[in-house]
């Protein structure tokens, strides 16, 4: 019974996160807070966030697949309902990036709840996507406005060091905190190296909002390892 209770609150608590954070991104645009790149990676770094509620609530993988689909369903309607605007330069990267992204968080949750891959690994694998690539993306133009063009989108040297810098925090965050080591730092400074290596290549070289894709699932398998 308190499963089914604590499930039944995670679903909840899944929808009302991914609604508020489409509607606050919309809102800070729509209020001349926050231009529409700048909304649309907000919403990429918040929803990576939504992975703690999975953690602490759901113990079946039925139940944690929610928020994957909230948000896979967030990604087809708002470009309906014109929460950013059509002409933006970035137009379709809320609706394909989020897709994807949506898609690799829903393999993660069955991957990692189904026991085929620690759950660890898979947090990194969420942070890492979203906090690393998605202030990547929010700095990257900010910090340095020159750059090399990979697979049509323009990558600076800024924006790389973040993705860096970012995805070295977020991994070691995890392995201190989760680690088999427990706070053994050389250890998981090392696997946090590796990692925001392996998630900067990943990065700048795989083609436009596929690394939403890419980055999740590569960093993931990559910790796997580590973390069994």
């Amino acid at each position: 019974m308190r499963s089914l209770l604590l499930n039944g609150a995670g679903l909840a608590a899944s929808a009302a996160f991914v609604f508020l954070v489409i509607a606050g991104a919309a809102g800070l645009h729509r209020k001349g807070l926050a231009g529409p790149r700048t909304a649309r990676k907000l919403i990429h770094i918040a929803l990576a966030n939504w992975w703690f509620i999975a953690v602490a609530m759901f113990d079946d993988p039925w139940a944690a697949s929610a928020g994957p689909v909230c948000s896979l369903l967030a990604a087809v309607l708002a470009p309906r309902l014109r929460l950013f605007p059509a002409d933006d330069g970035a137009a379709g990267t809320l609706d394909r990036g989020t897709i994807c992204y949506s898609a690799a968080l829903l393999v993660l949750v069955n991957l990692s709840w189904r026991g085929l891959i620690p759950v660890r690994a898979a947090t990194i694998g969420v942070l890492v996507m979203g906090w690393g690539d998605g202030m990547a993306g929010l700095l990257g133009m900010k910090l340095g406005t020159r750059g090399i063009l990979v697979w049509g989108r323009r990558k600076t040297a800024q924006g790389t060091a973040v993705m860096f810098l970012a995805s070295f925090a977020a991994c070691f965050l995890i392995a201190v905190a989760w680690g088999p080591r427990g706070s053994a730092l050389f250890p998981a400074a090392l696997i946090s190296l590796s990692t925001a290596a392996v998630a900067t290549a990943l990065e700048l070289f795989t083609p436009g909002g596929l690394d939403n894709l890419t980055i999740p699932l590569g960093v993931a398998l990559f910790n796997a390892g580590a973390f069994a």
